[in-house]
């Protein structure tokens, strides 16, 4: 990585000589011709359409204040302009609402389907989207509109995909920081131990699922030889799901009639037989819950120094590692990639959406505002935004550059938007890791499981989840 790095940067230092001596002989050739060439001009922008939106509101809803502050960043500020230029030219009005926590989803169904949606576009995650609310009509098909071109850089592709049901598309969401989980390594606990680099381990094309458990062992110490184990190799959650990506499947497979679960797959086998090896063989390297743990011990033991890898979200790190809570310095790789794959994936627990909430009035006029207001740089000043948000918190630059490749090939996992197929799932996984069954065995055990909560949701729909007293207030 580190030679790969320098090379583009000698590379970009090469053409950015050059093309300041391009610059100059132009400029001298074309010396006395037309208007004279300023530095730093800005980006040309279309004109805006004439609309007169005649008062109307749009009304954007999350349970918590999603008002702009533009003094954050340049995407803010841009943001806040435009959305000022827009309310004057367009002749609407832009409002924030603040559902607040408590039953924040049972809010958008009860209100939509009074026909008074508390919000109009409103923040979600996928467990509730998908397929609960797109299923049940409480979202908006905004792809019907045929107004959100998804191939403009402003919006984000992973959630596109994500939101995708029976052939159309769900999501409004502006493109940003999508990358979800990766391996984080704590580098100085790493040259304390002896322990091999990451980073070179990945650029070798050595970093494989083997390689991580191997590592994991190593680090794994009884440092004081009280029989405690004082340092362990490795924490994660999720990790059968996470084996299962990598390893180029994912656990739905979307149609433009619904949806079907195939877990008799080849690269399903490998990653849950290695899985079961990584659980039992390397179980001892692996911090599992103990006495006394809180949710986000992983994290937080993590950044004491007692484990040396942790298998963790990107928001994890400016939660738990920042402002002096992190002991030594960490870095950050991809989750391996299993033998039937070769493109890295960042596996999503859940992801965040922006979506239309059903019987938001004047609907087709209130996306072309949504639209209008993410119209606010080029593809550079998408880039450079979503760059800027991973230095922000990234511990070195291998970890920026990483992040940034994974940022496109992240892959939501829809399945906890099924919970009783997602009990099937856990229950299973946990039979594996204990040794009380085999992948082959348990796999045709829980198939017709599978099947028949299938079956159920495409002959019942989906409960909403809110009471019949409470659905006709």
């Amino acid at each position: 990585m580190r030679n790969k790095l320098l090379a583009i940067a000698l590379l970009s230092l090469f053409c950015i000589l050059a093309a300041c001596n391009d610059s100059s002989e132009e400029t001298a050739s074309n010396e006395g011709e037309g208007e004279p060439v300023e530095e730093n001009t800005p980006v040309a922008t279309e004109e805006l359409a004439d609309y007169d939106f005649e008062g109307m509101t749009l009304k954007v809803g999350a349970p918590n204040d999603r008002s702009i502050d533009p003094t954050i960043n340049e995407r803010l500020e841009r943001t806040a302009a435009k959305i000022e230029e827009l309310q004057e030219k367009w002749n609407f009005n832009y409002e924030v609402v603040e559902v607040g926590w408590d039953d924040w989803v049972g809010n958008y169904i009860r209100s939509t389907l009074a026909g008074d949606p508390v919000a109009d576009i409103v923040h979600v995650l996928s467990p509730a989207l998908y397929p609960n609310l797109i299923s049940n009509g409480i979202v908006y098909p905004v792809s019907d509109l045929g107004v959100i071109d998804y191939d403009d850089v402003k919006w984000s592709e992973s959630s596109k995909e994500a939101s995708e049901f029976e052939g159309k598309y769900y999501s409004l969401t502006p493109n940003g920081v999508t990358m979800r989980d990766a391996i984080f390594w704590n580098k100085t606990l790493f040259d304390d131990l002896g322990l091999p680099d990451l980073y070179e381990l990945y650029e070798n094309g050595e970093w494989t699922w083997e390689k991580m458990m191997e590592i994991a062992d190593m680090a794994t110490r009884d440092t004081n030889n009280d029989g405690e184990t004082d340092i362990f190799g490795f924490a994660a959650e999720n990790l059968a799901w996470k084996f299962i990506y990598s390893n180029g499947h994912e656990s739905i497979t979307k149609m433009n009639d619904g949806i079907e679960i195939n877990m008799n797959d080849q690269k399903v086998i490998e990653a849950l037989e290695f899985y079961q090896s990584a659980t039992t063989d390397y179980g001892h390297t692996i911090r599992d819950w103990y006495e006394g743990a809180e949710w986000f011990f992983r994290y937080s033991d993590f950044a004491d120094g007692i484990v040396a890898m942790v298998s963790a979200e990107w928001w994890v790190p400016g939660s738990y590692w920042t402002d002096g809570r992190m002991q030594g310095e960490y870095g950050m790789v991809p989750f391996p990639t299993g033998p039937s794959n070769d493109t890295p994936v960042s596996y999503g627990y859940e992801a965040a959406y922006d979506v239309l909430l059903a019987t938001a009035e004047h609907p087709e006029e209130k996306v072309k505002i949504w639209d209008a207001i993410h119209e606010i740089g080029t593809e550079e000043d998408w880039e450079r935004w979503i760059r800027n948000d991973f230095e922000a918190t990234a511990g070195d630059r291998e970890t920026v550059d990483y992040a940034l490749m994974l940022n496109d090939h992240t892959r939501t996992n829809l399945i906890r938007g099924f919970d009783s197929i997602n009990t099937i799932f856990n229950d299973f996984f946990g039979q594996i890791s204990s040794g009380e069954t085999t992948v082959q065995s348990g796999l045709e055990s829980i198939e017709p499981q599978i099947q028949g909560a299938l079956d159920d949701f495409k002959s019942e729909g989906m409960d909403l989840g809110i009471d019949e007293d409470e659905e006709e207030e």
